[in-house]
């Protein structure tokens, strides 16, 4: 017979050390972690309850479970190595991102994935999802050493070539989707938006909003500013559901917020100011401080510029930093 259980810190703490982890509890006044540095690497769970924010008591039922993994001292490999890594595994895996984090002496590797505690999990169930994020962790680790990074030049004239592909006088719709492919694949934000561009406008490819809106949202999690406007846009003009309007709203005061001056910046503080009149005051301010917490995995080095025209990228080294 299947037992559900209730989910509490001291069952988390048993499932990572039926595991083989050590599982230590750390409880803290805002937030509470389970926690194992098994075998070099440090793995946190932090616990989120139903009824708060944040979790500081044993016996509260916990909601969300949020996975951390950190891999230190990873000096011998290059920042460009360890990106290129990142940028394969975030195009591949659709619920943990890998992101590098720069310290005071170093770059740490770090996972992070949201697991959610739904009504009538299993233990075996909540330890087989743990599991599979700890061996989604220690893939990559074990890819990072046989990575093959693709040069940002490479990257960036495959782009300039769709872009010329798709609006120039020798137009090859086939071709530019396969460039644009290609770079949002291995993570570039610039391709990512605009491959996005293409499934919404049905340019080349079959038109779909929901590939679009995963396209835009790779890219801002790239920290690319013109995808904050494509997704406050798309998601603005096809959805009333509050839950959309309000991630549409956040990324609409990003947008207007980080997008240089022109017509792009314009029309974001277009959809801001809808939005605001839309949503009622509490909505907003939720929807604001999405919006002021909003930090990107990656921030993109090279990022598209606001020229009038058709989109095109900006040169490396631009101040359009979220």
């Amino acid at each position: 017979m299947i037992e559900f259980m209730s989910f509490k810190i001291p069952v988390i703490a048993e499932a990572m050390r039926s595991l083989g982890y050590k599982g230590k509890v750390v409880m803290g006044e805002d937030v509470s972690y389970v926690e194992s540095a098994t075998g070099g690497t440090i793995f946190a769970l932090q616990c989120f309850s139903k009824d708060s924010q944040t979790l500081g008591d044993t016996d509260s039922e916990i909601a969300l479970v949020r996975f951390y993994a950190l891999w230190q001292n990873i000096a011998d490999y290059n920042e460009l190595q360890i990106d290129g890594l990142c940028n394969w595994f975030n195009a591949t895996q659709a619920f943990s991102k890998l992101y590098r984090r720069n310290t005071s002496d170093d770059s740490d590797l770090f996972l992070e994935a949201d697991l959610y505690v739904l009504d009538g999990m299993t233990a075996a169930s909540f330890e087989g999802k743990v599991l599979l994020f700890i061996e989604h962790f220690e893939h990559a680790k074990h890819c990072l050493g046989y990575y093959k990074r693709t040069s940002k030049a490479e990257i960036i004239d495959r782009h300039r070539r769709a872009i010329e592909l798709i609006h120039g006088e020798h137009k090859d719709f086939a071709q530019a989707v396969d460039l644009y492919r290609q770079n949002a694949h291995l993570g570039f934000a610039g391709s990512q938006n605009n491959f996005g561009d293409l499934f919404e406008e049905g340019t080349g490819v079959p038109r779909d909003d929901l590939l679009a809106v995963y396209w835009y949202t790779r890219a801002s999690e790239r920290g690319e500013p013109t995808a904050y406007l494509s997704l406050a846009s798309i998601l603005e003009g096809s959805s009333t559901g509050t839950d959309a309007l309000i991630v549409a709203a956040k990324y609409a005061v990003l947008a207007a917020d980080k997008l240089p001056d022109g017509i792009n910046k314009l029309f974001a503080g277009q959809i801001r100011d809808k939005l605001a009149q839309q949503l009622d005051p509490e909505t907003w301010n939720f929807a604001m401080g999405l919006a002021s917490n909003f930090k990107p995995i990656y921030q993109e080095k090279s990022t598209m510029g606001d020229a009038p025209g058709h989109k095109a990228l900006a040169a490396p080294g631009s101040p359009s930093i979220n």
